[in-house]
């Protein structure tokens, strides 16, 4: 079983490889944002829960989230592993995933932080604003973000370092050199389990 977490600012590449990873082990690429519009399409009562909340640009609580992700990891496709990608992005919901993974016994395998210079994450960003028209990545929407994952979610690096299962990607690389990298950890990662 392959339970991967990935790490890294905007820009790093994680949906990119998360989709790469999925494809290549069988896993699901559980994008925190996926999961939340799925929760309201399908109108499971979690998904009832965040759907005025979502509607009204706020942020889902994070027992909310918490409760998202167990309810995903409980489908068949998750039996095997999967790839979590977006959340947690802060030291509360980094413990609060430990204890619910803890929990229903499927701890972390292994957390993938891709490293990636700001000024390549800014680049890349306003580069992807330009190809695919997201509002969301303005310049000064681009530093913000990367503001608040240097502020709330870089903590999450030592956490996870601390417990042992931590292995840096540099992801300013092409793509074909990042995922081989990848693929040589994980293979790894299946030899010493």
């Amino acid at each position: 079983m392959l339970n991967i977490l990935l790490l890294g600012p905007q820009g790093a590449g994680k949906g990119t490889q998360g989709k790469l990873i999925s494809r290549e082990y069988g896993l699901p690429h559980i994008a925190t944002g996926d999961i939340l519009r799925a929760a309201m399409g399908e109108g499971t009562e979690l998904g009832c829960k965040v759907k005025p909340i979502y509607d009204a640009g706020g942020l889902v609580p994070d027992d909310i989230m918490i409760g998202l992700i167990r309810e995903r990891l409980a489908a068949d496709d998750a039996a095997n592993g999967f790839v979590l990608d977006g959340f947690p992005r802060t030291a509360v919901q980094a413990e609060a995933l430990d204890e619910m993974l803890d929990e229903i016994g499927r701890p972390l395998t292994v957390v993938l932080e891709f490293q990636l210079p700001e000024e390549v994450s800014i680049e890349r960003l306003t580069r992807r604003a330009g190809e695919e028209g997201r509002a969301d990545d303005t310049p000064e929407g681009i530093r913000r973000r990367l503001r608040l994952y240097h502020e709330e979610t870089e903590p999450l690096i030592e956490h996870y370092r601390a417990r042992g299962n931590l292995v840096g990607i540099p992801a300013d690389r092409p793509v074909e050199a990042v995922w081989t990298e990848i693929q040589r950890v994980l293979e790894q990662v299946a030899v010493e389990r």
